[in-house]
């Protein structure tokens, strides 16, 4: 009798042991199949299919391995675990299924910014995270028994307390928000405070909003003050912008030919130059007159506020050479200096000045 009873206990324990690496194995095997799809979005950079991918990644094996705790642990724990069984399935499937859900939104959020040319921005996806854990936090305490409406009542009777201690760390974070809903600047855009800070926005966090400077240094700005300062938006509503160039031209120069020179090099750096609008025609206006030669503005247009730097650059090298095949020269200032010498009298009383006054040529 005892005999049988032993035979039958190791056949279940055997089933359980089977079941269970079974149940494993189907886990893994999905789990490979879900990374080999994921690899393969990424490659065709399919972003929906990444976004789902990503979401459901160790989903598979987590609930095979769940399906089989659930069917064999009360095989293989002693009878008096058995609740432990049974309160610990929920709460693991309550928390795999609130993960599952926050990854699909915040891959949907960073696919739609991504859409629409903007990096991702942290604050939007700190936020959801934070949600789901006090989520999972509600939940796990309603399937242990423990009663919400008391520990609901103490936080509200010290949210006044926790407002005043938290004062500033709260306005950061409103007033990111506010920044985020307005949409008046977005990770990727190029800005400039009225207080002289410029650069590229880098990320929008829960307190700060992170500017890169051109020379690659960052600068960390209180959301708050982001919502009380003037924001030049180099991006809004267009990221291309005009490049303004200034050119001076001595007096001999035919106008017209310096005119038709800038629009051929012009041309040339917009449709050869990366960052160029390559549709754009540059056009010249001649401005004001000088002492040295008359100065005149190139007007070229850039794809982005970084593009400038670039574009400048190859014109002024191809602009030179134009201009001294064409034989054409940049006005130079002229300066009169007038050189004197003195000689002493033959009296001793004083001295003559013999001088010449010479013209002196100063590039500048």
């Amino acid at each position: 009798m005892i005999e049988s009873f032993d035979a039958v206990s190791q056949n279940l324990l055997f089933q359980s042991i089977l079941t269970l690496a079974l149940l494993a194995a189907f886990g893994i095997a999905g789990e490979i199949l879900i990374f080999s799809f994921l690899r393969l979005s990424r490659r065709r950079d399919w972003l929906p299919g990444e976004v789902f991918f990503n979401a459901i990644t160790w989903q598979t094996l987590f609930w095979c391995l769940a399906l089989g705790f659930y069917r064999t642990l009360p095989d293989l724990l002693p009878p008096r675990f058995a609740g432990v069984t049974t309160l610990m399935v929920p709460i693991a499937g309550t928390l795999a299924f609130i993960i599952l859900i926050v990854r699909l939104v915040t891959g949907w959020i960073t696919f739609y910014l991504r859409r629409q040319g903007i990096a991702s921005v942290s604050l939007i996806n700190n936020t959801i995270r934070f949600l789901g854990v006090l989520t999972v936090i509600a939940t796990m305490l309603a399937l242990l028994g423990v009663p919400l409406g008391p520990l609901l009542t103490v936080v509200a009777g010290s949210s006044v307390g926790l407002t005043l201690a938290l004062r500033d760390p709260l306005a950061n974070f409103f007033s990111g928000m506010v920044v985020v809903a307005s949409n008046k600047i977005r990770p990727g855009d190029y800005i400039k405070l009225d207080t002289g800070e410029e650069g590229y926005v880098t990320d929008i966090r829960w307190s700060d909003t992170y500017i890169r400077q051109l020379a690659n240094n960052l600068i960390v700005i209180p959301n708050s003050r982001m919502t009380n300062t003037v924001v030049t938006n180099f991006n809004r509503p267009d990221p291309q912008l005009a490049v303004l160039f200034d050119v001076g031209v001595s007096y001999d120069a035919d106008l017209a030919q310096v005119e038709t020179i800038i629009n051929e090099v012009g041309t040339e750096v917009m449709q050869e130059v990366a960052g160029g609008v390559e549709e754009f025609e540059p056009f010249v206006r001649y401005n004001r007159f000088t002492e040295w030669g008359i100065n005149l503005t190139v007007i070229l247009r850039g794809q982005t506020f970084g593009d400038q730097f670039t574009i400048k650059h190859e014109f002024v090298k191809r602009l030179r050479n134009r201009f001294a095949q064409a034989g054409l020269e940049f006005p130079r200032p002229l300066h009169m200096v007038e050189l004197s010498n003195y000689q002493q009298r033959p009296d001793g009383n004083g001295a003559d000045r013999q001088g010449i006054t010479l013209p002196l040529e100063r590039s500048e």
